[in-house]
């Protein structure tokens, strides 16, 4: 068995068209699919700290959002408008850049860069915002170098993959009922025990149906397994 990587954004993410990125400040991507997939976007909302990494690549961003700690260190250069400050200390700068495209751009959907690597704490407390962020948008992605995850709301949801696609599912419910019968170990009405209890599972076609009884993260990784 090989190893190779898939990486078709238009084919994985066939209705992102015309949207919306947050820019945490986590690992900025280094793939170039991803960074053209970034400055495709209608609009950038920039997390406080993630403006190096966009100046770095030129990139522009539209928005920046914080609680001030790079407030003067910001110009019209590399920002289009004034500086965001909120002040709320009770949720993070994810949590207000994610809120701000919801008020502004409520139609678009959504993909959030550069929410994982660095800090482990922040990354495993964004990856548990997509549950909160699910419940409010129903079209968001968090995309990286190394795969895309996706929320999956109660009812049925279908993604385009590769046969070998390496996929994992999340739930943070043991009585969430999920159904996927294109897997390799496929679940019918299947509730995980834990957290990590449907992660490696792997595609056995070019598209999942997933039926969920309530909020799921879907993973794909573009890591595909050929025999």
């Amino acid at each position: 068995m090989r190893n190779q990587t898939a990486i078709d954004l238009e084919y994985f993410l066939p209705n992102y068209e015309n949207h919306i990125a947050i820019v945490a400040n986590g690992q900025f991507p280094e793939k170039a699919e991803i960074i053209s997939l970034l400055r495709k976007s209608r609009a950038i909302i920039a997390c406080d700290g993630a403006i190096h990494n966009l100046t770095k690549s030129k990139i522009i961003a539209d928005y920046v959002i914080g609680d001030g700690d790079s407030a003067n260190e910001i110009s019209d250069k590399i920002v289009k408008n004034p500086y965001i400050y909120i002040a709320d200390q009770n949720s993070n700068d994810l949590t207000k850049a994610f809120n701000h495209a919801c008020d502004n751009f409520p139609e678009s959907t959504i993909i959030i860069f550069a929410a994982n690597g660095l800090r482990e704490d922040h990354s495993i407390a964004n990856f548990g915002l997509l549950f909160e962020f699910g419940r409010k948008h129903d079209s968001i992605a968090m995309v990286s170098d190394y795969g895309i995850f996706n929320i999956c709301q109660s009812g049925i949801s279908i993604f385009n993959v590769v046969a070998g696609q390496q996929i994992s599912l999340f739930s943070l419910k043991s009585t969430t009922q999920i159904s996927c019968p294109e897997l390799k170990w496929p679940l019918a009405n299947f509730c995980f025990k834990h957290l990590y209890s449907g992660t490696l599972n792997q595609a056995s076609g070019n598209q999942i149906t997933i039926d969920t009884t309530d909020n799921v993260i879907l993973y794909r990784a573009y890591e595909i397994k050929i025999s």
